[in-house]
């Protein structure tokens, strides 16, 4: 494929006009930016995304994508951590929230028209075949963070799952814990998040470890549109644990919070923890050591920082030493684990 100096010399045209046409921005006339159009295409040549992340940085604007809300512990915490480093480098950034997955495809069909950002950071969200295609053409970086996996992305900044829910059931499992199970949270059907890897992963941890498919349970999210309130979610989760015969005597949650939600419901039923049930959560928040919830520590702030880092540096051109970064929870041991019998 030719190189963009020798477009511009088959153009006639400085490289910067050249890289000013293709991408649609700039003070280039109509007629000059056919003309470059027409020598690429007989050269057969495209922008490069990292070219054209140098090139561009004109709006200094970056987007970061959301789902349902921004006041989540989690949320919250990335965008800080995010804020901190662009505005530092001197880029506004910009919340975008989609609530459905009609909201998402919309955006994602409009962004290879979409000349008022320089660089964008996906969170949580699993992409279709379609969205990581998108991604893929596009001339700007994109950053997925706490992403599912790295298809499309310039560059990833993830948690390990597997090392995560390994280390869990591997307390349990020291514990003596013999019937073991993982608790996923209600959530919004249209979005398949990041944090689902974690039930599959904890199966497959207590099957490695010598658990029978008899001794573990898996209680699955409901969509959360089913229910009138968080604490109803919690009432119907918590029957359905408390129901299920030979119920596991301990539990992995998807999120502190509905972790800690249900340590209130079981006790309320008389089922204490940690003697009746153990339970261990995942977040490690704010309000994890009130509640002495034992839990895998996560630090959103910190992932928000290098998703921006690795944006910035792809947006002035660079060449990441590594672009998809896997992060190492660790176990915080607090009082609603302990020894069984």
């Amino acid at each position: 494929m030719a190189s963009l100096k020798e477009v511009a010399e088959q153009a006639g045209v400085s490289e910067s006009t050249v890289s000013r046409a293709l991408r649609g921005t700039g003070r280039v006339s109509a007629k000059t930016r056919a003309h470059v159009q027409e020598v690429a295409n007989r050269l057969h040549f495209t922008l490069s995304r990292s070219a054209s992340s140098l090139a561009s940085g004109k709006t200094m604007r970056v987007t970061m994508v959301f789902t349902d809300t921004l006041n989540t512990w989690f949320n919250s915490a990335a965008l800080e951590g995010a804020y901190e480093v662009l505005s530092e480098a001197g880029y506004d950034l910009v919340p975008m929230i989609v609530r459905t997955q009609a909201d998402m495809q919309r955006f994602f069909e409009r962004l290879p028209g979409n000349r008022n950002l320089d660089g964008m950071i996906v969170v949580s969200i699993m992409l279709d075949n379609a969205q990581v295609g998108i991604l893929e053409d596009l001339t700007i970086p994109s950053v997925g963070l706490d992403a599912r996996a790295i298809g499309g992305y310039s560059a990833t900044v993830r948690v390990d799952d597997a090392d995560s829910m390994h280390q869990a059931v591997q307390l349990l499992h020291s514990l003596g814990h013999e019937r073991i199970g993982f608790v996923e949270m209600p959530d919004n059907p249209d979005f398949l998040f990041s944090a689902k890897l974690r039930s599959g992963a904890f199966m497959d941890a207590a099957r490695e470890m010598g658990y029978e498919e008899k001794n573990l349970a898996l209680f699955e999210g409901r969509d959360s549109s089913k229910f009138r309130s968080f604490q109803d979610a919690v009432s119907e989760t918590a029957n359905r644990i408390i129901s299920r015969p030979n119920r596991p005597t301990a539990i992995c949650v998807e999120t502190d919070d509905f972790a800690i939600a249900l340590i209130y419901a079981m006790r309320r039923v008389g089922i204490r923890v940690p003697e009746d049930l153990a339970i261990i959560g995942f977040d490690d928040n704010d309000r994890s050591s009130m509640a002495e919830l034992t839990t895998l520590h996560q630090d959103p702030v910190m992932m928000g920082r290098m998703a921006a880092e690795k944006a910035v540096a792809l947006m002035h051109g660079e060449t990441l030493h590594e672009p998809h970064s896997m992060l190492r929870t660790s176990l915080i041991m607090r009082s609603t684990t302990c020894r069984r019998g």
